[in-house]
C-alpha cells in the first residue's frame, strides 16, 4: 500500500479524474452520458479551474496513474456576532477508488486527507451524503447522525 500516494490534485490530473467519474457513473452505474468522454474531460477541467476556492480535490496515484479521487466542497457562511469573519462548512463529495485499489484502505486515506485539509482551513463542520457501501467508512472516521440536518430532494 506504500506505493499509493495521496496528494492534492493538479490541473493536469483533471482528465484522469473525469475518467474515474465516467467509469463510476457510466460503466459501473449504468447512467446514460449526454456528452462524449472528451467533452466530459473538458467540463471537469473547466470546473476545477473555475472553483479553486470552493472545491478541493485529492487523488490517489500509483505508478503515475490517478486511480482514486475525493473532493471537498467548501461553503462560506455569513458572519455571526461571535465570528465576524464568517465560517466555513465542508462537504465530502465524489469519493471513488478504481476497482484495482478497492479494499486496501485508499478511500479512507483520501477522506482522511480531506478532513485534514478541512481542519487546516478551520472548517466548522464536514458533512457527507454517503452511499450504503460507504457508510461504515464514514462512521469509522467520526461522522455521525445529525438530528437537524434536513434535506429537500430535487423535484423529478
Amino acid at each position: 500500500m506504500n506505493d499509493v500516494v495521496i496528494r492534492a490534485s493538479r490541473p493536469s490530473d483533471m482528465p484522469a479524474v473525469a475518467d474515474l467519474r465516467w467509469r463510476w457513473s457510466i460503466e459501473e452505474g449504468g447512467q446514460t452520458p449526454v456528452h462524449t468522454v472528451e467533452a466530459y474531460r473538458s467540463a471537469m477541467t473547466a470546473f476545477a479551474e473555475a472553483h479553486p476556492e470552493t472545491h478541493r480535490c485529492v487523488v490517489a496515484e500509483r505508478d503515475g496513474l490517478v486511480l482514486g479521487m475525493a473532493w471537498l466542497g467548501l461553503v462560506g457562511r455569513p458572519p455571526t456576532p461571535d465570528r465576524p469573519d464568517g465560517r466555513l462548512t465542508g462537504d465530502v463529495q465524489t469519493v471513488y477508488v478504481h476497482p484495482d485499489l478497492r479494499g486496501l484502505g485508499v478511500a479512507g486515506r483520501l477522506v482522511t486527507t480531506l478532513l485534514g485539509l478541512a481542519d487546516d482551513l478551520g472548517v466548522e463542520r464536514v458533512s457527507v451524503h454517503s452511499s450504503v457501501d460507504g457508510e461504515r467508512l464514514y462512521r469509522r472516521l467520526g461522522f455521525g447522525d445529525a438530528r437537524l440536518l434536513l434535506q429537500r430532494p430535487a423535484e423529478d
